[in-house]
């Protein structure tokens, strides 16, 4: 991923045809008065963590109807939340509860009870009225759920804690 990020980045600096250097022009005179063309200036991506999709860390999906950007193996996007940033609350594993309510405490958690907000609903909702993240120290997502499940919760802890060996 970080190959490909590069090798964009560097062709967007360093156009190789005259298509690409029109496109990086109008790019960059675009972005100087219409925000909408200020994502498409590739100055280097290099710091987007990488997507860890069948990674033996990873649990099996189990909300599907949940963004796929907040899928197990993806890096948690951050999201407004009431008190700063949903990344500066995560603290070493994290089961982050949207929307649901008295979670009991899981050992080895941390526990972030959070209620719906634009920026979650949008990030880690999705069609789903509530979910439960199992979030890694590395702040990547481990495994989601519809609700809690203890069971599954355990497995999952153990999974991304390289204590399970068998793929989901």
């Amino acid at each position: 991923e970080n190959i490909l990020n590069s090798s964009r980045s560097t062709d967007f600096l360093t156009p190789k045809s005259m298509i690409s250097r029109t496109f990086r022009n109008a790019v960059l005179d675009l972005a100087a008065t219409h925000p909408f063309a200020r994502p498409l200036i590739n100055s280097g991506r290099l710091s987007v963590p990488s997507i860890y999709d069948g990674s033996p860390l990873n649990s099996e999906d189990a909300l599907p109807d949940a963004p796929r950007q907040t899928r197990p193996g993806a890096p948690c996007p951050d999201a407004q939340i009431d008190g700063g940033y949903l990344l500066d609350h995560l603290d070493g594993f994290t089961l982050l509860a949207i929307n649901s309510s008295d979670l009991p405490a899981v050992a080895g958690c941390t526990m972030l009870d959070l209620p719906a907000s634009p920026d979650l609903d949008a990030r880690y909702l999705g069609r789903a009225r509530q979910a439960v993240y199992l979030v890694r120290p590395d702040q990547h997502i481990a495994a989601r759920w519809s609700g809690f499940d203890a069971a599954a919760i355990d497995t999952a802890l153990d999974r991304a804690q390289g204590k399970v060996t068998s793929c989901p």
